[in-house]
């Protein structure tokens, strides 16, 4: 299989330094750069590309697009996705009228990214400006996969017309350029917009030409979405057993490829099946199948339709608070999807490019109009010219003799008034041109800043980890995360260790951009604190993660005063004991009141709060920032056995420092505490929500003041 592999990538290799050479929309990308590449693997290939890029950007800065398109070529070929995502976000708006058809890859990239994250105005938007870069160049291949692109957004959103629309055009070009995988492709998803019309016909003549093609090429993805799709016919027209033999087809041949968002999609589409043939109880199995994989890979947008499902089949066996349940759930993440509000921005978006070609013929036309006009009043002026001259001939000698004076004293005063209008119309054309090469050089500035600071939001969104996805046997996590700006100053972390876990919160000095260059590097120093075998107590590892970050942000500099506050937690899961050490931070835990033992109360460890189910626990921290600090105490550590059901949660102070209410006062810690021990019934995910509801309640219409972080650990076992 390796052999096989090396023998593949050489290939590709191959076929990449052919089509480099002898294309035309690729001739000027550098072939004998992509020569020095052949046969490389990963990591090598990176490194060798990256460094010819180095290398010939300081023999040719002027060259710097070209190279990075050529860059983005590469990786982009040779599917090495986060360096091709990272270049197409970097060259974005850089490339609008680029001669290269490469350019429009860069959109068709960013357009997808921005569809996976369910931002279908975003990516509609880019596929639009990387068609018409692809029209421009009149790459029909380029020009049908965008429309399909665009088409399949529309069908996201539920606007089945106006993705048809797109489909059949995309349909049209793939069958005039004779492209199989293009037409079986456009086929499918045209079927899906038709479907969703209920023309069922029309949709199974589109499914079993797909079908067909699909078969010829041995696409097995392809296949097994068309007997989904004609599954789905068949359920439609109530022919459930039909449907269910279908699906089973589509769903062996995605468990054998491993295509796990398609099994996704077929075990909802059994559950529908089964709901219909009132089998409740195999439709819920279904649904719970494909909601968990819907879970596992992120696709939010499917979940919606999931979760419906599912409270639907719950109400039939009038298991309403199921049904309610489930129902909340659609409801919540439908709203947080803003699917609707999409939808009626991207009407206005398609009626601007639908008129941008109507407007471009009328301007063509007007233009016409227009030079026609000219050219008669011109012969017009021509003529009439002519006849004055005879009459002012005439006139002119009666008055010659009379007029050569006053025309002398008004010609001078003329002069003398031309001259100084002249002058001051350089001065002001002079001040109106430096007036506008600052405000361009601004208005550049500004995009720039704005370009690197959205760009910095990937970067630390790489960064954190998911952490509700960390959920395990052992813990349950939940997130309320809000930065104030684009970019957050808080953060938060989790580490899987052999039977331990590190996790915790981190609140840096500042918010917006200072406050992300310093947690970048809390993030950084704690990764080498994390690698550290010498520590013993949580407080010595603290104490590391102080000396990596004051080292990384004053390197011998006595001024510099960053840092932030920690709350930093190590749970051993062999005998579940908490360690705890904060930098001016405490840690908060909420326990039955039947499992609270006041014997292990003391100095560190006091009740905060309780109600008649529940104990709200404070553990202490150190009064100590992590950074350059006139308070040298040394970080004390807090142990704490925890029980089944205990919850921590730690948070930074933009919570409970938000201005709002009706006198527009700080929340302030007391209320935030009150409210953790208002919603300790609640199961951990309910509670989250609820915090965040209270949050944007005390809001209101006010500016957030701070970056706001709160974590959630339930202890399962």
């Amino acid at each position: 299989m390796p052999y096989l592999h090396t023998v593949m990538r050489f290939a590709l290799l191959f076929i990449l330094l052919v089509v480099t050479t002898f294309s035309y929309s690729q001739k000027l990308f550098f072939p004998e750069l992509t020569k020095k590449i052949n046969n490389l693997e990963s990591p090598a290939l990176e490194t060798k590309v990256e460094g010819l890029y180095a290398t010939n950007l300081k023999k040719n800065p002027k060259k710097e697009i070209e190279l990075k398109l050529w860059k983005f070529y590469i990786y982009d070929s040779l599917d090495v996705d986060g360096k091709a995502d990272t270049l197409a976000m970097n060259l974005e708006g850089k490339i609008d009228n680029s001669n290269y058809l490469i350019s429009s890859k860069i959109y068709l990239r960013l357009g997808n990214l921005q569809t996976d994250l369910n931002e279908f105005k975003k990516g509609i938007s880019l596929f639009h400006s990387g068609l018409k870069i692809a029209i421009r160049l009149r790459d029909k291949k380029s020009i049908g996969a965008f429309k399909r692109a665009i088409g399949t957004g529309y069908l996201k959103l539920d606007q089945h017309k106006t993705a048809e629309k797109y489909l059949r055009e995309s349909y049209a070009i793939y069958k005039g350029i004779n492209d199989s995988l293009g037409i079986a492709n456009s086929t499918i998803s045209l079927g899906n917009a038709l479907k969703e019309q209920e023309r069922y016909q029309e949709a199974i003549k589109y499914y079993e030409l797909s079908l067909d093609l699909a078969e010829k090429l041995g696409n097995k993805r392809l296949i097994a979405g068309n007997f989904n799709n004609l599954g789905n016919i068949e359920r439609r027209l109530k022919h459930p057993k039909k449907a269910l033999d279908y699906f089973f087809k589509a769903l062996e041949m995605n468990e054998k490829s491993n295509n796990k968002l398609w099994q996704s999609f077929n075990y909802h589409n059994i559950g529908m099946t089964y709901q219909d043939m009132k089998l409740y109880n195999e439709s819920i199995l279904n649904f719970k199948k494909s909601n968990d994989l819907k879970i596992e890979l992120g696709d939010s947008l499917s979940l919606v339709t999931g979760y419906r499902g599912i409270s639907d089949v719950y109400a039939k066996l009038q298991d309403y608070k199921n049904a309610y349940v489930f129902l909340k759930l659609h409801v919540d993440l439908k709203d947080t999807l803003n699917l609707a509000e999409q939808a009626n921005l991207l009407k206005d978006l398609e009626a601007k490019y639908e008129s941008e070609k109507k407007e471009a013929e009328i301007d063509h036309l007007k233009t016409q109009k227009e030079l026609q006009e000219v050219k008669n009043d011109s012969l017009e002026m021509k003529a009439q010219k002519n006849r004055n001259l005879l009459t002012l001939a005439f006139l002119a000698g009666l008055i010659l003799l009379a007029g050569i004076g006053v025309l002398y004293r008004s010609n001078k005063s003329r002069r003398k008034a031309n001259d100084l209008l002249n002058s001051k119309n350089e001065e002001i054309e002079s001040s109106n041109v430096a007036l506008q090469g600052a405000l361009t050089e601004l208005s550049e500035k500004n995009r720039e800043i704005i370009d690197s600071i959205n760009y910095a939001t990937y970067i630390q969104r790489a960064t954190l980890p998911n952490i509700t996805k960390q959920s395990s046997d052992y813990l349950q996590f939940e997130l309320i995360f809000a930065p104030k700006d684009i970019v957050s100053g808080d953060f938060y972390f989790s580490y899987n260790l052999y039977n331990r876990s590190i996790f915790g919160v981190a609140d840096c000095t500042g918010h917006g951009v200072p406050g992300a260059m310093v947690s970048l590097v809390g993030m950084n120093s704690l990764e080498k604190v994390v690698r550290e075998t010498n520590h013993t107590t949580t407080g010595q590892m603290v104490e590391s993660l102080n000396q990596h970050v004051v080292e990384s942000l004053d390197h011998g500099s006595a001024t510099v005063n960053d840092g932030m506050d920690v709350s930093f937690c190590e749970l051993d899961h062999e005998n579940n004991m908490l360690r705890f050490t904060g930098a001016n931070h405490s840690a908060y835990i909420i326990r039955r009141n039947s499992l609270v033992d006041e014997a292990i109360l003391n100095e560190n460890i006091h009740l905060k709060l309780h109600i008649d189910s529940h104990s709200l626990l404070c553990l202490n921290g150190t009064r100590r920032p992590i950074g350059r600090s006139i308070s040298q105490e040394p970080f004390s550590q807090v142990s704490i056995k925890l029980m089944k059901g205990d919850r921590i949660v730690l948070f930074s102070d933009g919570y409970a420092d938000q201005i709002g209410g009706e006198n527009a006062k700080k929340l302030k810690k007391g209320a935030l505490l009150e409210f953790l021990i208002r919603s300790s019934e609640l199961k951990v995910s309910e509670q989250s929500e609820f915090m965040k509801e209270q949050f944007d309640k005390w809001k209101g219409n006010l500016e957030q003041v701070d970056d706001v972080c709160m974590l959630f650990v339930e202890v399962k076992r």
